[in-house]
Protein backbone atom coordinates (compact mmCIF):
# COMPACT_ATOMS: atom_id res chain seq x y z
CA UNK A 1 0.00 0.00 0.00
CA UNK A 2 1.33 3.46 -0.91
CA UNK A 3 2.81 5.95 2.08
CA UNK A 4 0.58 8.57 2.87
CA UNK A 5 2.32 11.94 1.72
CA UNK A 6 2.82 12.38 5.56
CA UNK A 7 5.16 9.27 5.62
CA UNK A 8 6.86 9.97 2.32
CA UNK A 9 10.55 11.17 1.47
CA UNK A 10 10.24 13.26 -1.40
CA UNK A 11 13.25 14.36 -3.52
CA UNK A 12 12.25 17.80 -5.29
CA UNK A 13 14.78 19.27 -7.73
CA UNK A 14 14.20 22.64 -9.41
CA UNK A 15 13.32 23.34 -5.69
CA UNK A 16 14.68 27.28 -5.14
CA UNK A 17 12.42 29.02 -7.28
CA UNK A 18 8.42 28.38 -9.32
CA UNK A 19 7.11 24.94 -9.76
CA UNK A 20 9.73 23.01 -7.46
CA UNK A 21 9.14 25.53 -4.59
CA UNK A 22 5.55 25.78 -4.45
CA UNK A 23 5.64 21.80 -4.39
CA UNK A 24 7.87 21.39 -1.58
CA UNK A 25 5.71 24.05 0.11
CA UNK A 26 2.55 21.91 -0.69
CA UNK A 27 4.33 18.83 0.58
CA UNK A 28 5.30 20.49 3.93
CA UNK A 29 1.66 21.13 4.43
CA UNK A 30 1.35 17.45 4.21
CA UNK A 31 4.00 16.96 7.09
CA UNK A 32 6.28 15.30 4.14
CA UNK A 33 9.92 14.80 4.48
CA UNK A 34 11.36 17.12 1.37
CA UNK A 35 15.24 16.62 0.26
CA UNK A 36 15.37 20.07 -1.28
CA UNK A 37 17.75 20.41 -4.69
CA UNK A 38 18.61 23.21 -6.98
CA UNK A 39 21.88 25.48 -7.44
CA UNK A 40 20.59 28.44 -5.39
CA UNK A 41 21.44 27.37 -1.61
CA UNK A 42 20.60 30.60 -0.27
CA UNK A 43 17.16 29.83 -1.79
CA UNK A 44 16.87 26.37 -0.78
CA UNK A 45 18.05 27.29 3.12
CA UNK A 46 15.07 30.21 3.19
CA UNK A 47 13.00 27.27 1.66
CA UNK A 48 14.27 24.87 4.38
CA UNK A 49 12.86 27.12 6.77
CA UNK A 50 10.03 27.83 5.28
CA UNK A 51 9.19 24.34 5.04
CA UNK A 52 9.89 23.48 8.86
CA UNK A 53 7.67 26.39 9.71
CA UNK A 54 4.54 24.32 7.88
CA UNK A 55 5.39 20.97 9.49
CA UNK A 56 7.74 19.68 7.00
CA UNK A 57 11.09 17.96 7.50
CA UNK A 58 13.69 19.46 5.17
CA UNK A 59 17.13 18.47 4.02
CA UNK A 60 18.98 21.10 1.89
CA UNK A 61 21.02 19.83 -0.86
CA UNK A 62 22.61 22.05 -3.59
CA UNK A 63 22.73 20.28 -7.03
CA UNK A 64 23.40 21.23 -10.67
CA UNK A 65 21.08 18.60 -12.11
CA UNK A 66 23.28 18.55 -15.62
CA UNK A 67 26.09 17.10 -13.68
CA UNK A 68 25.57 13.05 -12.95
CA UNK A 69 27.90 13.01 -10.17
CA UNK A 70 26.10 15.49 -8.29
CA UNK A 71 22.33 13.78 -8.75
CA UNK A 72 24.05 10.51 -8.00
CA UNK A 73 25.24 12.37 -4.73
CA UNK A 74 21.68 13.63 -4.42
CA UNK A 75 19.71 10.31 -4.33
CA UNK A 76 22.77 8.89 -2.15
CA UNK A 77 22.75 11.72 0.84
CA UNK A 78 18.71 11.55 0.65
CA UNK A 79 18.84 7.41 1.37
CA UNK A 80 21.67 8.03 3.68
CA UNK A 81 19.75 10.38 5.74
CA UNK A 82 16.41 9.11 5.58
CA UNK A 83 16.58 5.30 4.53
CA UNK A 84 14.59 5.29 1.33
CA UNK A 85 13.32 7.50 -1.10
CA UNK A 86 9.60 7.50 -2.22
CA UNK A 87 9.05 9.90 -4.88
CA UNK A 88 11.17 12.04 -7.16
CA UNK A 89 9.96 14.81 -8.73
CA UNK A 90 11.80 16.34 -11.34
CA UNK A 91 10.82 20.45 -11.65
CA UNK A 92 14.52 21.92 -12.61
CA UNK A 93 14.49 23.82 -16.10
CA UNK A 94 16.52 26.71 -17.87
CA UNK A 95 14.88 28.74 -20.90
CA UNK A 96 16.49 29.87 -23.99
CA UNK A 97 14.76 32.62 -26.00
CA UNK A 98 15.76 33.61 -30.16
CA UNK A 99 15.57 32.25 -33.58
CA UNK A 100 17.57 29.07 -34.06
CA UNK A 101 20.99 31.27 -36.17
CA UNK A 102 21.05 33.14 -32.72
CA UNK A 103 21.79 30.44 -30.04
CA UNK A 104 25.46 29.56 -30.04
CA UNK A 105 26.23 25.71 -29.55
CA UNK A 106 27.76 25.98 -26.45
CA UNK A 107 24.09 27.73 -24.95
CA UNK A 108 21.80 25.25 -27.09
CA UNK A 109 24.12 22.76 -24.99
CA UNK A 110 23.57 23.82 -21.32
CA UNK A 111 19.74 24.67 -21.90
CA UNK A 112 19.06 20.73 -23.03
CA UNK A 113 21.87 19.48 -20.11
CA UNK A 114 19.61 21.18 -17.26
CA UNK A 115 16.04 20.54 -18.93
CA UNK A 116 16.04 17.39 -20.31
CA UNK A 117 19.75 15.20 -18.98
CA UNK A 118 19.07 17.17 -15.71
CA UNK A 119 15.44 14.67 -15.65
CA UNK A 120 16.58 11.82 -17.41
CA UNK A 121 19.57 11.54 -14.54
CA UNK A 122 16.52 12.28 -11.99
CA UNK A 123 14.86 9.41 -13.19
CA UNK A 124 18.27 7.17 -13.80
CA UNK A 125 19.26 7.88 -10.16
CA UNK A 126 15.54 7.37 -8.57
CA UNK A 127 15.37 4.14 -10.32
CA UNK A 128 18.61 2.90 -8.68
CA UNK A 129 17.18 3.44 -5.22
CA UNK A 130 13.76 2.81 -5.90
CA UNK A 131 14.60 -1.03 -7.80
CA UNK A 132 16.44 -1.53 -4.28
CA UNK A 133 13.66 -0.86 -1.94
CA UNK A 134 10.98 -2.41 -4.84
CA UNK A 135 8.70 0.14 -5.13
CA UNK A 136 8.95 4.32 -5.34
CA UNK A 137 6.91 6.96 -7.83
CA UNK A 138 8.84 9.46 -10.21
CA UNK A 139 6.82 12.42 -11.39
CA UNK A 140 8.19 14.13 -14.19
CA UNK A 141 7.28 17.97 -14.92
CA UNK A 142 7.51 18.45 -18.68
CA UNK A 143 5.50 21.35 -20.55
CA UNK A 144 2.62 21.39 -23.23
CA UNK A 145 5.45 22.15 -25.47
CA UNK A 146 6.20 18.30 -25.08
CA UNK A 147 3.71 17.77 -27.57
CA UNK A 148 3.34 20.81 -29.82
CA UNK A 149 6.17 23.01 -30.86
CA UNK A 150 6.45 26.76 -30.93
CA UNK A 151 9.23 29.48 -32.48
CA UNK A 152 12.15 30.79 -30.43
CA UNK A 153 11.73 28.09 -27.66
CA UNK A 154 14.39 25.59 -29.94
CA UNK A 155 15.92 24.25 -27.27
CA UNK A 156 13.68 23.86 -24.74
CA UNK A 157 11.20 21.97 -26.77
CA UNK A 158 13.35 19.87 -27.57
CA UNK A 159 14.25 19.15 -24.37
CA UNK A 160 10.52 18.63 -23.30
CA UNK A 161 9.77 16.82 -25.97
CA UNK A 162 12.83 14.43 -25.08
CA UNK A 163 11.40 14.35 -21.35
CA UNK A 164 8.01 12.52 -22.53
CA UNK A 165 9.93 10.40 -24.60
CA UNK A 166 12.42 9.21 -22.08
CA UNK A 167 9.68 8.98 -19.53
CA UNK A 168 7.39 6.94 -21.62
CA UNK A 169 9.82 4.84 -22.59
CA UNK A 170 11.18 3.93 -18.93
CA UNK A 171 7.43 3.48 -17.80
CA UNK A 172 7.06 0.78 -20.52
CA UNK A 173 9.80 -1.02 -19.24
CA UNK A 174 8.42 -1.04 -16.03
CA UNK A 175 4.88 -1.74 -16.75
CA UNK A 176 7.02 -4.73 -19.07
CA UNK A 177 8.96 -6.14 -16.12
CA UNK A 178 5.81 -5.96 -13.84
CA UNK A 179 7.58 -3.41 -11.63
CA UNK A 180 5.51 -1.36 -8.97
CA UNK A 181 7.43 1.75 -9.54
CA UNK A 182 5.39 4.40 -11.40
CA UNK A 183 6.49 7.09 -13.75
CA UNK A 184 4.08 9.84 -14.33
CA UNK A 185 4.64 13.15 -16.71
CA UNK A 186 2.55 16.43 -16.33
CA UNK A 187 2.27 18.89 -19.47
CA UNK A 188 1.38 22.23 -17.77
CA UNK A 189 0.07 25.44 -20.01
CA UNK A 190 2.29 28.36 -19.29
CA UNK A 191 3.33 28.84 -15.75
CA UNK A 192 3.73 32.47 -13.46
CA UNK A 193 7.35 31.19 -12.34
CA UNK A 194 10.73 33.07 -12.12
CA UNK A 195 11.91 30.93 -16.18
CA UNK A 196 10.87 33.75 -17.53
CA UNK A 197 13.08 36.46 -16.01
CA UNK A 198 15.88 33.85 -15.45
CA UNK A 199 15.58 32.76 -19.13
CA UNK A 200 18.71 34.22 -21.51
CA UNK A 201 16.77 36.26 -24.02
CA UNK A 202 17.98 37.24 -27.58
CA UNK A 203 14.43 38.35 -28.25
CA UNK A 204 16.07 42.23 -27.40
CA UNK A 205 13.28 42.63 -24.33
CA UNK A 206 12.58 40.35 -21.63
CA UNK A 207 9.96 36.64 -22.67
CA UNK A 208 6.66 36.05 -21.67
CA UNK A 209 4.60 33.37 -21.40
CA UNK A 210 2.06 32.49 -23.90
CA UNK A 211 -1.18 32.76 -22.14
CA UNK A 212 -3.12 31.83 -20.44
CA UNK A 213 -1.36 31.11 -17.83
CA UNK A 214 -1.69 29.75 -14.47
CA UNK A 215 -0.03 30.13 -11.37
CA UNK A 216 2.52 27.07 -10.00
CA UNK A 217 0.22 26.05 -7.14
CA UNK A 218 -2.18 24.86 -10.55
CA UNK A 219 0.79 22.50 -11.18
CA UNK A 220 1.97 21.85 -7.53
CA UNK A 221 -1.62 20.60 -6.92
CA UNK A 222 -1.04 17.97 -9.75
CA UNK A 223 2.26 17.05 -8.43
CA UNK A 224 0.47 16.00 -5.32
CA UNK A 225 -2.07 14.55 -6.80
CA UNK A 226 0.44 12.28 -9.22
CA UNK A 227 2.16 11.22 -6.24
CA UNK A 228 -1.45 10.07 -4.43
CA UNK A 229 -2.87 8.82 -8.07
CA UNK A 230 -0.18 8.07 -10.30
CA UNK A 231 -0.72 8.63 -14.41
CA UNK A 232 1.53 7.99 -17.40
CA UNK A 233 0.18 11.67 -18.50
CA UNK A 234 -1.44 14.34 -16.76
CA UNK A 235 -2.07 17.59 -19.01
CA UNK A 236 -2.21 20.80 -16.56
CA UNK A 237 -4.06 23.74 -17.63
CA UNK A 238 -6.90 24.24 -20.57
CA UNK A 239 -4.64 26.06 -22.72
CA UNK A 240 -2.39 22.90 -22.77
CA UNK A 241 -5.11 20.57 -23.12
CA UNK A 242 -6.13 23.22 -26.30
CA UNK A 243 -2.28 22.92 -27.39
CA UNK A 244 -2.91 19.10 -27.44
CA UNK A 245 -5.86 18.76 -29.38
CA UNK A 246 -5.23 21.34 -32.11
CA UNK A 247 -1.93 19.49 -32.57
CA UNK A 248 -3.95 16.00 -32.46
CA UNK A 249 -6.83 17.28 -34.75
CA UNK A 250 -4.36 19.09 -37.60
CA UNK A 251 -0.99 18.52 -37.06
CA UNK A 252 0.29 19.80 -40.63
CA UNK A 253 -1.80 22.98 -39.64
CA UNK A 254 -1.20 23.38 -36.21
CA UNK A 255 1.98 25.66 -36.53
CA UNK A 256 0.56 27.95 -39.33
CA UNK A 257 -2.50 28.33 -36.87
CA UNK A 258 -0.71 29.70 -34.27
CA UNK A 259 1.91 31.56 -36.34
CA UNK A 260 -1.44 33.48 -38.13
CA UNK A 261 -4.27 33.47 -35.41
CA UNK A 262 -2.23 33.00 -32.53
CA UNK A 263 0.40 35.54 -33.18
CA UNK A 264 2.62 33.08 -31.33
CA UNK A 265 5.70 35.02 -32.05
CA UNK A 266 4.81 38.09 -30.84
CA UNK A 267 3.05 37.15 -27.73
CA UNK A 268 6.29 35.74 -26.35
CA UNK A 269 7.73 39.23 -26.22
CA UNK A 270 6.98 41.47 -23.02
CA UNK A 271 7.14 45.48 -22.93
CA UNK A 272 9.92 45.09 -20.19
CA UNK A 273 13.63 45.69 -20.94
CA UNK A 274 16.19 42.29 -20.74
CA UNK A 275 18.28 43.01 -17.86
CA UNK A 276 20.93 40.62 -19.10
CA UNK A 277 20.29 38.41 -16.06
CA UNK A 278 19.94 34.59 -16.57
CA UNK A 279 20.59 31.68 -15.02
CA UNK A 280 21.75 29.51 -17.90
CA UNK A 281 25.37 29.06 -16.65
CA UNK A 282 25.26 30.36 -12.63
CA UNK A 283 22.28 30.15 -10.42
CA UNK A 284 19.95 32.54 -10.00
CA UNK A 285 20.62 34.76 -7.02
CA UNK A 286 18.15 35.68 -3.92
CA UNK A 287 16.08 34.02 -1.53
CA UNK A 288 14.21 32.17 -4.34
CA UNK A 289 10.25 32.71 -5.18
CA UNK A 290 7.32 30.68 -6.39
CA UNK A 291 5.22 33.33 -8.58
CA UNK A 292 6.82 35.13 -11.51
CA UNK A 293 5.97 38.72 -12.86
CA UNK A 294 2.66 37.85 -14.64
CA UNK A 295 0.48 37.02 -11.37
CA UNK A 296 -2.06 39.92 -12.72
CA UNK A 297 -3.14 37.53 -15.38
CA UNK A 298 -2.47 34.33 -14.36
CA UNK A 299 -5.31 31.92 -13.41
CA UNK A 300 -5.21 30.37 -9.91
CA UNK A 301 -7.07 27.04 -10.78
CA UNK A 302 -8.13 25.03 -13.44
CA UNK A 303 -10.67 23.24 -13.29
CA UNK A 304 -10.40 21.13 -16.72
CA UNK A 305 -7.77 19.52 -14.85
CA UNK A 306 -9.43 19.14 -11.63
CA UNK A 307 -12.74 17.80 -13.29
CA UNK A 308 -11.30 15.86 -15.69
CA UNK A 309 -7.42 15.09 -15.77
CA UNK A 310 -7.65 13.82 -12.12
CA UNK A 311 -10.28 11.46 -12.99
CA UNK A 312 -9.19 9.54 -15.79
CA UNK A 313 -12.66 7.55 -16.31
CA UNK A 314 -14.30 10.83 -16.77
CA UNK A 315 -12.23 11.40 -19.61
CA UNK A 316 -13.20 8.64 -21.29
CA UNK A 317 -16.59 9.17 -20.73
CA UNK A 318 -16.27 12.20 -22.34
CA UNK A 319 -14.30 10.93 -25.02
CA UNK A 320 -16.59 7.91 -25.79
CA UNK A 321 -19.59 10.54 -26.15
CA UNK A 322 -17.67 12.80 -28.10
CA UNK A 323 -17.36 9.69 -30.57
CA UNK A 324 -21.09 8.31 -30.18
CA UNK A 325 -21.88 12.15 -31.27
CA UNK A 326 -19.56 12.34 -34.02
CA UNK A 327 -21.27 8.77 -35.39
CA UNK A 328 -24.52 9.88 -34.99
CA UNK A 329 -23.96 13.28 -36.88
CA UNK A 330 -21.95 11.24 -40.00
CA UNK A 331 -25.44 9.11 -39.92
CA UNK A 332 -27.98 11.79 -40.00
CA UNK A 333 -25.68 13.50 -42.73
CA UNK A 334 -25.93 10.14 -45.01
CA UNK A 335 -29.84 9.94 -44.44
Amino acid sequence: MPRSLSEQVVVVTGASSGVGRETALLLAEQHATVVLAARNAPALHTLHDEVTRLGGTALVCPTDVAEWEQVRRLATTAVGRFGRIDTWVNCAATSLYGRVHQLAPEEITRAIQVTLLGQVYGMRAALDQMRAQGEGGIVNVASALSVQAVPLQAAYVAAKHGVLGFAESLRLELRHDGSPITVSTLLPSSINTPLFQHARSRLGVLPQPIPPVYQPRVVAEAVLHAIAHPQPRVVVGGGAKLLELVHRAAPRLAGTILLTAGRIVDKQHSDRPDDGADNLFTASVGPGSTDGAFGQRAKSTSLYTTLLEHHPHRLRALAAGAALLAVAALRRRGR
